[in-house]
Order: structure tokens, then C-alpha cells, then sequence
């Protein structure tokens, strides 16, 4: 009788730590990611600005080598040089290639709002699927998980500019102490 009063005590503790266990592996873990409509203007030129300056470029660079001293071998070098990379430039020489399959959630909202990241301890894509750029303007980890590392990039930080249709990659952890 003895000895099963003192098993009472720790049976009751040792169901009490598996009752908090099941609770704990009850709370839904992940994260919030909040955004926002914004962009900002970056000053460029357009593409015939651009075409332009080069070609401006190439008949100032072949005006001073056929100057020089055995400067017309290398001027002609130049165009025949400019010509190839002109010729090869239209095509793209390395594609994109994904190897990995992330899950995916997507921002559909236009004037911002949050997208709930349910998924722990693994990567997670962000897609904004709206029409607009958007602003990260917040990543906050719920029931007791935590923000980490997802291992690529671009990371969802605050601040980062997603632009349409591209993706930033957030992971929340969640850890579960076993006694």
C-alpha cells in the first residue's frame, strides 16, 4: 500500500507532462506574413536609349583605334566582335531551373493584407499573385513557433520587394521538448 502512494504522485505528474504534450502538439504552429501595395521608382533608360548609347559608343571606340598604330586590325576585331555579341545576345544562355518543390501560399490581395503560413519546419514560397508589386511588412511566427532560415533566397524580410509574380521564401519551426 505504501509503495502505491507513492506511484499516485509521479502517475499523476507523468499524465499531467503527456496531457501538456498532446495541448502543445495541439497549437497550431507557422507564421503570419504581412504586405502591402508599394514600389519603388527607379530612374532608367528605355531600351533604345540603351541601343543607342552602345552604338554611339562603338563608333566613338572605332574612330580612336583606327587612329592609333595598328589600331585598325583591333578596330575591326571590335565590330566583328560587337556583331557576334549582338547576334547571340537575343538568346537566353542559362535558364532558370527549379529543383526543389516548395509549398506554396499566395498573396491575392491587391491592397495588401496577410497570408497565413500554417506549414512548420519546412520551406515555404511566397507567390504574389497580384498584378502589383508588393511590400513585406511583416513576418510574425505563431503558437509557439519561430521564424528560421529557409536556406534560399530571396528570404521574406521586412522591407523586401516582391514584385508581380515572383516568389520570397519564409520557414517557421516549431519544437516540441520531450522529457
Amino acid at each position: 500500500m505504501k509503495r502505491m502512494g507513492q506511484w499516485v504522485p509521479k502517475g499523476l505528474a507523468g499524465l499531467l507532462a503527456l496531457a501538456a504534450g498532446v495541448v502543445q502538439a495541439g497549437t497550431p504552429g507557422g507564421g503570419i506574413v504581412g504586405y502591402a501595395p508599394g514600389s519603388v521608382a527607379v530612374p532608367t533608360l528605355s531600351e533604345w536609349t540603351l541601343i543607342g548609347l552602345g552604338l554611339l559608343l562603338m563608333v566613338v571606340a572605332y574612330r580612336v583605334l583606327r587612329t592609333r598604330a595598328n589600331g585598325r586590325l583591333l578596330a575591326n576585331l571590335l565590330v566583328v566582335g560587337g556583331a557576334a555579341v549582338v547576334g547571340v545576345g537575343g538568346h537566353s544562355l542559362v535558364g532558370s531551373a527549379k529543383a526543389i518543390a516548395f509549398t506554396e501560399v499566395e498573396m491575392t490581395s491587391a491592397s495588401g493584407g496577410a497570408v497565413d503560413v500554417p506549414y512548420v519546419n519546412q520551406t515555404i514560397e511566397v507567390l504574389n499573385s497580384t498584378p502589383v508589386a508588393q511590400t513585406i511588412t511583416s513576418v510574425a511566427a505563431v503558437g509557439g513557433a519561430t521564424e528560421n532560415d529557409p536556406g534560399v533566397t530571396p528570404r521574406c524580410t521586412v522591407g523586401l520587394q516582391v514584385p508581380a509574380s515572383s516568389v520570397c521564401y519564409v520557414r517557421f519551426g516549431l519544437f516540441v521538448e520531450v522529457e
